[in-house]
């Protein structure tokens, strides 16, 4: 999450919060008989005065039009190229958004934002959450952003990550909803939020009155959830300090000790004992570790991944290797980097000599993907992750994953006609998948046979980097074949399948033009044009 999305987010939370404290202390006013209109001026001046988080959410170099206007029943507010209008209807609300074009605004109720909000008679607390939820939803439309303030779990992991930011230690679930329920008014049961927060409650003392249960169970924070606060920064920072000095740490085959980071980076006892349950929760930076109980000591090896952060200067940085890197679980014959998928890691024995097909994939224009919208991405590129390993693994290949450069897949068969079959597969299955709000996923392809040896789970040949060159040539939604593969699968693939000739292609760095074919499949949209190469005068 951007700093500039932490600043609005920050700024909408203190005003939020201020008013369910309020709420908690019966002194919020609702404006009783004139409920419409209270409510329209609290939303207008939540907007006006937040106007220059607002400017800033785009970063530095962002630019933002926003009108803020208190002037009930006129145009509203606009921020980019959306206005929202609140209109009074007595007892309700109308709420209706317009968008920009050409100069001028149209209503837009295909956006989802036009309702009726019943403000008379309300509860406040109702009041309150109608409020900021309808300034979430526009702002993250009219943005193009996610806010990450569904709901109401924002407000406990915002407890929590105060909690650790204080005492260096992860709150017990029982702990955040009793610091949450004496400042603020919610409106969530504690059995709700265990079950949101916590581990599964048995039927028995669920509610911890007996002093036991599961509310003693600790609420531990990711990374990615502690950037969306102002208050951990500090100690992300520090992070970060912490990551490169792994990364060196790596290169020379040494290990982290606390004592070295408390003197490297200057820092105090309590931020010493907040990195080391910071690096205790993330594998892909720290393994073998070794942990006094209150994590005042601590020492790890650098995680084999470890390698990958070394271009890391930001949270976010970290964030995207982090969510590129393939999800691992605990099993025998994987290794385990965060939760999530099992892919088995072949040993260099098990691994193909000889002829072998490769298939390398990517994931086209991915990084506006990632700007426009970090939460879903991290979704949709573990989805992406499954669905591709699915494919390869069930066609006999193995994922090489490591070798894969930012959102790629990297792929080996033994047999050729297996490694275009989980390409078609691989399409169909990114095709139909119905992917997360403002993500589309489009993956280009390429299979190329030649000969290669494995070594250290890895292959050298220059067959490899003429898969990685071809690849370059296709574009989203398209598999590219090789003539190697060509001259191999042309009368053994399926009948439906259909190796379609371009003519010559020169790759890059190579001088002999090769033969390049498209896939076709009628059940699958698949790209068949590929681009001629540029003429250079002489």
């Amino acid at each position: 999450m951007q700093p500039g999305i932490v600043g609005l987010r920050g700024a909408l939370i203190a005003a939020w919060e201020e008013d369910l404290r309020a709420v908690r202390q019966d002194s919020f006013d609702v404006g009783r008989g004139r409920e419409a209109l209270v409510f329209i001026q609290r939303f207008y001046g939540l907007v006006s005065s937040s106007r220059t988080q607002i400017q800033r959410a785009w970063g530095p170099r962002g630019h933002v039009h926003v009108v803020a206007s208190a002037e009930i029943g006129g145009p509203g507010c606009r921020v980019s190229q959306s206005r929202i209008r609140l209109r009074n209807h007595g007892e309700e609300v109308a709420v209706e958004l317009f968008s920009y074009s050409d100069g001028s605004s149209r209503p837009n109720p295909s956006a989802g934002l036009d309702r009726r909000i019943r403000v008379a008679d309300a509860e406040p607390l109702v009041v309150v959450n109608e409020l900021y939820r309808t300034a979430v939803d526009f702002l993250q439309l009219a943005l193009n952003l996610d806010l990450s303030l569904a709901g109401s779990t924002w407000l406990y992991e915002h407890v929590a990550a105060n909690y650790f930011v204080a005492t260096g230690m992860w709150a017990p679930v029982g702990e955040v909803y009793r610091r949450a329920t004496r400042e603020f008014a919610v409106s969530d049961s504690f059995e709700n939020v265990l079950a949101a927060l916590g581990p599964p409650a048995d039927s028995h003392g669920a509610n911890g009155s007996n002093g036991s249960g599961s509310d003693g169970s600790e609420f531990m924070l990711s990374i990615e959830q502690l950037q969306r606060f102002a208050e951990p920064q500090p100690d992300l920072d520090n992070f970060l300090q912490l990551i490169h000095v792994a990364v060196a740490a790596d290169q020379d085959d040494n290990p982290v000790e606390s004592s070295s980071i408390a003197a490297s980076l200057g820092v105090d006892s309590l931020a010493v004992t907040k990195l080391g349950r910071l690096a205790a929760v993330t594998p892909d930076v720290c393994r073998e570790g070794e942990f006094a109980p209150d994590f005042a000591e601590w020492s790890f090896r650098p995680s084999y991944n470890a390698h990958f952060f070394r271009r890391v200067h930001t949270i976010d940085d970290f964030l995207v290797v982090e969510g590129t890197l393939v999800p691992r679980a605990a099993t025998e014959g994987t290794t385990t980097t965060s939760p999530g998928t099992a892919f088995k890691v072949e040993e260099a024995s098990s691994l193909p000599d000889g002829i072998v097909t490769f298939l390398m994939t990517d994931v086209v224009e991915s990084t506006p993907l990632w700007i426009q919208s970090r939460a879903s991405m991290y979704q949709a590129m573990r989805r992406h992750d499954q669905l591709l390993t699915s494919a390869i693994e069930a066609n006999g290949g193995i994922v090489l994953k490591e070798r894969g450069e930012g959102d790629s897949f990297f792929a080996v068969f033994p047999r050729a006609t297996d490694a275009v079959m989980a390409a078609v597969e691989g399409q169909r299955a990114v095709q139909s998948e119905p992917w997360p709000d403002r993500v589309s996923l489009s993956v280009r392809m390429a299979v190329l046979t030649g000969e290669a040896d494995a070594a250290d789970r890895d292959y050298r040949s220059p067959a490899v980097n003429r898969c990685a060159k071809l690849r370059r040539r296709a574009v989203g939604n398209q598999i590219l074949v090789s003539e190697t593969t060509y001259s191999i699968v042309a009368d053994i693939l399926r009948s439906d399948i259909q190796l379609l000739s371009v003519g010559k292609r020169r790759l890059e760095g190579h001088d002999r033009p090769e033969e390049v074919y498209v896939v076709q499949q009628p059940e699958v949209t698949l790209e068949g044009v590929v681009a001629e190469d540029e003429v250079v005068p002489t």
